[in-house]
């Protein structure tokens, strides 16, 4: 945890411009959602009102002043006021058995419980803007391929009415070719408003609801500890799993219930009530010191059902919080295996299929041009091409959203990946 927070208390004092109204980067990302996202800054809010709470709960039992007056408005002799006998008095409690002490336990633990919630609410927010970074770069790659689509389809276009023209291929031919084409711009203007959608979603996450950037400068298919395959492990990942945040956040609230049960526990103690004062005796003019004592009568009793209810709270809290470790292990095994998966994937498209496809189709657009292949067999090979590559993006779109979720539930600081070599 202290690594994660390290790397962002360098993200938020790197020196940090405005994005260009052209492209922003991951880091920059990072840093306006740091600063200025509205959940995170409803934070000192909670923290002021548990500060208040704090302050209450130190308290000492208040003092009272108390004015009593006996023998007043009665008969006979005690008509009127002249056999008034007035008491002037302070009056408190001591608290037996650490009341107070464990209210400020409960505060203090309650303050912990909150800066566990800040933490995971700033790690929930580094994880989303990755995500949300990393799918806008997915977008603009998805941009291009629909680009290429459409020149692709333009080319043919153009080939097809000289051909048709020289007399040497059917008009349908053509016209086929001409509804592909009309596809390809349907398919990139879809494109171009998931990019523009994404970037909307992106900046949100600092409020910004008219973005003045146009694109996500990264490079999709750079791979973390891509020379290195061997280094990000299992048992790495298991081994950091101890610092995930909301494991954390289980003990404090384990913590939180403990300290209650204890407040209960002490609340169904004694508190000694007292007070002390002077009594003015009417009939004689002279004053006289007055102390008194007050027990309470079986408090121990009213206290059982508040311990009862502690008590019950606590056991659930220890429950959920050994529950959520064995879950949080099986989900780390799970996006591990799917991370690799989507690494090989990577791996296999980009070094071995997608070179294939690019020849087969380079060859393919020969023999069109000899003549030897219908349009038809060109546009199929040039689709599977495109859609290799399109395979290509999803996979790596995979890979980068299964290492986020890696280092979300290990608290790691974050990947820069998605960055571009300088």
């Amino acid at each position: 945890m202290k690594c994660f927070l390290s790397a962002l208390v360098v993200l938020t004092s790197a020196s940090v411009a405005c994005a260009s109204a052209q492209e922003i980067n991951l880091q920059q990302a990072l840093s306006f959602s740091l600063q200025q996202n509205p959940q995170l800054a409803g934070y000192q809010f909670r923290r002021a009102a548990l500060a208040g709470e704090q302050t209450t709960a130190g308290l000492r039992p208040e003092t009272r002043l108390q004015l009593e007056a006996e023998n007043l408005a009665g008969s006979g002799e005690y008509r009127g006021t002249d056999a008034a006998e007035i008491t002037l008095s302070f009056a408190s409690v001591i608290e037996l058995g650490g009341q107070r002490d464990s209210r400020l336990a409960v505060a203090t633990a309650r303050q912990q419980q909150l800066a566990s919630e800040q933490r995971v609410a700033l790690l929930d927010l580094v994880a989303a803007v990755n995500y949300r970074f990393i799918a806008l770069l997915a977008a603009q790659e998805q941009v291009h391929l629909e680009e290429e689509a459409q020149q692709l389809a333009q080319q043919l276009v153009d080939s097809l009415i000289k051909r048709v023209q020289a007399g040497s291929t059917p008009q349908a031919e053509l016209m086929r070719a001409r509804a592909a084409l009309a596809r390809t711009e349907i398919a990139l203007e879809k494109s171009r408003q998931q990019a523009h959608e994404e970037a909307l979603q992106l900046s949100a996450y600092w409020a910004d609801s008219t973005p003045d950037f146009t694109r996500a400068r990264g490079d999709l298919f750079a791979m973390t500890d891509a020379g290195h395959p061997g280094t990000e492990t299992l048992a790495n990942w298991q081994t950091r799993l101890a610092q995930n945040p909301d494991l954390a956040l289980l003990g404090d609230e384990t913590r939180l219930r403990a300290v209650e049960l204890r407040k209960a526990e002490a609340e169904g103690k004694f508190a000694l009530g007292w007070n002390a004062g002077v009594r003015q005796l009417q009939e004689s003019s002279d004053t006289a010191l007055v102390l008194g004592l007050s027990v309470p009568l079986v408090n121990g009793k009213r206290a059982t059902g508040a311990i009862q209810t502690a008590r019950a709270e606590q056991d659930a809290a220890r429950f959920a919080e050994d529950s959520a470790k064995s879950r949080l292990e099986t989900r780390l095994n799970q996006t591990f295996t799917a991370h690799q998966q989507a690494r090989s994937e990577v791996q296999s498209l980009r070094e071995r299929i997608l070179p294939l496809m690019q020849d087969a189709s380079r060859a393919t657009a020969n023999a069109f041009e000899q003549g030897r292949y219908s349009s038809l067999e060109l546009a199929m090979a040039q689709r599977e091409l495109l859609d290799t590559r399109a395979e290509l993006i999803n996979a790596a779109l995979r890979a980068h959203e299964t290492r986020i979720e890696l280092e979300r539930l290990t608290a790691s600081a974050p990947s820069t990946a998605a960055e571009p070599t300088p």
